[in-house]
């Protein structure tokens, strides 16, 4: 319900926005304008959309072996739709067709899994014409900086870079068997067909806006609609509002604003739009409820399908490796109010979410984890979370910060804890090892390749521009950069020790080493990477989590020295040995590009005095407002509102413990001190010598060092780390390692 509220407000806040400024009267007025033939072409256009996109579904449970007829699967793509005018539309998608495929037998993590497989595919297609819109409207280099700089190209390489050392970390049979079926020329075919069919879909959905808008605007050319329905389409198919609302009329003020239609005419021709594809969507609803177009035999063929293919595994394999190599990559969104952090493994979380919470719905069984109670203490974490919110409406009001970026982005936390989940229960413990693989070799791409970037900028042989001064990887801060490489290297230290991997080796082409090894070059590589982020509160915890670590013998201290040896000489060679190489060729920094590059040298240079001040400043402010407010806090979002009269910006307090006293209070800081007890208490109580109890107390350890001076409650990485190391499979589910031997 929290999701569904807080979305629903957050549209009809832009939606109201977008109203206001334009004039309530000048949209009617508008409104009124539009011919009821154009009307009935619109609605034409989205009921004939609906019925390709459910043939695209129809057709991707095919290629999976579950041969339904199209009829249910127009109901289950029907109610899915449905949903989603509820809910997230990811959220809604899942749940709404799982409603109509339970009776089949299809897993909902098979749900989830093929509406990221169309989400990712709507993605590229609406992101293609959205690109070109762009470039058709502004001046290309205007597009082309923009794209240099949040580095679009760059996290693409990157992250199929990832993936691919993942593979040569250790890949499974599974994962060898489901490349070998992705990579052949009947798997490139099939996926042609399904770009082909959501090009066709897409289309529709741009000529609803162009007929809507020429019926209004008749001097603009079709070319220059075209450009703009493009931009509109694409922000409205992002998963940050309900149905598109909201987001949708903001854009379209934007985008056909910059082809010469006024902001009225704009707003009219997105709430047409969105009237007429609820309104196909509530017409042909009631088809659901018909249950004769089902047959009887179909639930049988599904279970032979199941048998022929693995498609749980496959489906749960997909959104795991997504989720743990996207994490890695952050985007800013500046929208009033403040700026919305967006990660690219967000989708993916909130579609395991709806896995979960589908599962759990029908089959009446809650997660379950290592420690007891733990689905209740996210429960009072949540009612926390909303309690400080309302306190904070009666301060300030709804702001953004606090409900999109807090209440939310809370739920989407609990998406990342789900990903744990999924992978125990249907990938078995060896699915877990390969989410750490893969966590921690993502990481090291990010390192080396940002490394070997400015390496080269720094001699002058690439080009500054999209470079950060900052080793920050792609996550926008190097201490949350930082950060994650401290989880990351928490994940290797604990899983690795005294996990039996001695005597074994891994196999690249003709080389052979021992794994041991192997996992300390990796681990050094991490070590380096948080060097060259700077952060002084990223080293910092690291040297007590290796001092504390092993002295309390947690971890193998032979591969932990290791690792520090193989970092320290990894720092020297980006740090010394390849500048000094720079400049004996080229005669000192001066380079081809007009200007010196020391700036970009690998490691960051210490923050500056004045960051610390500013620090020092969210604390004592922090504290000041706690003494205002000291037992239910000044609620959620205040600080951040009422930041801009000590600062020039909104800002946070750079302190976890600090921030909750603040904004919660005694009350509130009494129930996470409670929490986290009661964590600890569980943990110590069952066998600490198991490697996810380690490692669950040692990421507590990073959290509660590194959050005194950050803020960091809401680090993905930490919650999808947390949630590998506490969950368990569900009953149901057998538990045992389903993903098979690693090929290494």
């Amino acid at each position: 319900m929290l999701k569904k509220g807080s979305l629903l407000l957050l549209s009809l806040l832009l939606l109201c926005a977008g109203i206001w400024i334009v004039g309530a009267d000048k949209v009617f007025n508008e409104f009124s304008r539009f011919p009821v033939w154009v009307i009935a072409v619109v609605l034409t256009m989205f009921a004939i959309n609906l019925a390709v996109v459910s043939f695209r579904l129809n057709l991707l449970l095919k290629y999976f072996y579950f041969n339904m007829p199209y009829s249910t699967t127009f109901k289950a793509s029907l109610q899915g739709h449905f949903t989603s005018l509820f809910f997230i539309s990811l959220f809604g998608q899942v749940a709404g067709r799982q409603m109509v495929l339970r009776k089949y037998g299809t897993p909902p993590v098979f749900i989830a899994f093929l509406t990221a497989i169309e989400r990712v595919v709507l993605f590229v297609v609406s992101g293609v014409f959205c690109l070109l819109g762009t470039t058709w409207i502004l001046d290309s280099s205007e597009i082309t900086g923009f794209l240099r700089k949040i580095s679009f190209t760059q996290m693409f390489l990157v992250a199929i870079m990832s993936f691919v050392a993942s593979l040569w970390y250790g890949r499974s049979k599974l994962e060898t068997r489901l490349l070998t079926g992705i990579l052949s020329k009947h798997s490139s075919i099939r996926f042609l067909n399904v770009f082909g069919i959501s090009f066709a879909a897409q289309s529709l959905v741009l000529s609803a806006f162009v007929i809507a808008a020429m019926s209004l605007s008749t001097d603009i050319s079709f070319w220059n609609l075209l450009a703009a329905a493009a931009i509109t389409s694409f922000a409205a198919s992002l998963p940050i509002s309900v149905n598109g609302w909201g987001i949708r009329e903001i854009a379209a003020i934007y985008a056909f604003g910059n082809v010469g239609i006024p902001p009225s005419s704009a707003l009219a021709i997105s709430i047409l739009v969105g009237l007429c594809s609820t309104a196909v969507v509530l017409t042909g609803w009631p088809m659901v409820l018909n249950e004769k177009l089902d047959k009887a035999d179909q639930a049988e063929k599904v279970r032979q399908a199941m048998n022929r293919f693995p498609v749980e595994k496959t489906a749960t394999w997909g959104l795991v490796a997504a989720a743990n190599i996207l994490i890695f990559f952050q985007l800013h969104l500046p929208l009033h109010g403040g700026v919305i952090n967006l990660n690219l493994a967000d989708p993916f979380a909130i579609l395991a979410l709806a896995s979960v919470i589908t599962h759990s719905f029908y089959t009446r069984q809650l997660p379950r984890w290592v420690i007891p109670r733990f689905n209740l203490l996210l429960f009072v974490i949540g009612i926390l979370l909303l309690i400080a919110f309302l306190v904070g409406v009666q301060v300030t009001g709804v702001t953004q910060w606090a409900l999109a970026g807090r209440i939310f982005g809370w739920l989407v936390l609990v998406g990342y804890l789900s990903v744990g989940i999924l992978s125990i229960s249907y990938l078995g413990r060896l699915g877990i090892w390969r989410s750490i693989e893969t966590l921690t070799a993502t990481a090291v791409v990010v390192i080396l390749f940002h490394a070997v970037m400015r390496w080269l900028v720094f001699s002058g042989w690439v080009d500054s521009t999209g470079m950060t001064l900052n080793f920050e990887g792609f996550s926008g801060n190097r201490n949350a950069f930082a950060f994650q490489l401290l989880i990351c290297s928490v994940l290797l230290l604990a899983y690795t020790s005294g996990s039996g991997i001695d005597g074994k080796r891994v196999n690249f082409g003709q080389i052979s080493i021992s794994r041991n090894v192997f996992i300390a070059a990796v681990h050094g590589v991490i070590l380096a990477g948080l060097v060259f982020t700077g952060s002084r509160a990223g080293m910092l915890t690291g040297l007590i989590i290796l001092f504390a670590s092993g002295i309390s013998g947690f971890v193998n201290r032979r591969m932990m020295l290791r690792s520090v040896i193989y970092g320290f000489f990894l720092c020297m060679t980006f740090v010394w040995l390849l500048p000094w190489f720079s400049q004996l060729l080229i005669g000192g920094t001066h380079n081809q590009f007009g200007g010196t590059h020391n700036q970009f040298a690998v490691p960051s240079t210490i923050s500056h005095e004045m960051s610390n001040i500013e620090r020092w400043e969210t604390i004592f402010r922090g504290f000041d407002m706690w003494r205002e407010s000291p037992w239910f806090g000044g609620g959620l979002g205040v600080f951040v509102e009422t930041s801009t009269q000590w600062f020039e910006e909104p800002i946070i307090i750079h302190s976890t413990p600090v921030w909750i006293l603040a904004e919660f209070g005694l009350f509130g800081i009494g129930v996470m001190l409670t929490i986290l007890l009661w964590m600890i208490i569980a943990i110590m109580k069952t066998r600490v010598i198991e490697s996810g109890n380690r490692a669950v107390l040692m990421l507590l350890a990073v959290f509660l060092i590194f959050g005194l001076v950050h803020e960091i409650f809401y680090q993905r990485i930490f919650w999808l780390a947390l949630g590998i190391c506490l969950a368990l499979p569900f009953r149901d589910i057998p538990q045992k390692a389903l993903l098979g031997e690693p090929k290494s």
